[in-house]
């Protein structure tokens, strides 16, 4: 037999128990974990639901306080066509999303 080195595992985030309790109930996670919901029409559009607070707007860059991450969205023609308590309608043309954790 060869003496296997073990590999360094990724970075991987284990379940937290919110976690599992969502999945064991079929719940909704957004809602159990307070989590932000993303959902986009292409490159043209996104809608937000769940944000903390709006940390910079510009035509180019939106960068949005959620939990448990920052999102950094950039593009070109970058607009918030509406606020609600909870939901943000951003259009304009789309060309990255970032995801910062943070602590």
């Amino acid at each position: 037999m060869k003496n296997r080195k073990k590999q360094p595992q990724k970075d991987i985030q284990k379940p937290t128990i919110r976690e599992r309790v969502a999945d064991s109930l079929d719940a909704s996670k957004e809602v159990i974990l307070d989590f932000a919901r993303l959902e986009f029409i292409g490159n043209r559009e996104v809608t937000v639901e769940n944000y903390k607070s709006i940390v910079e707007y510009t035509e180019k860059q939106i960068i949005v306080e959620t939990n448990p991450h920052r999102i950094k969205i950039q593009g070109a023609e970058l607009e918030i066509k509406s606020i609600a308590r909870e939901i943000l309608y951003i259009t304009g043309k789309i060309s990255s999303v970032e995801f910062k954790l943070e602590v």
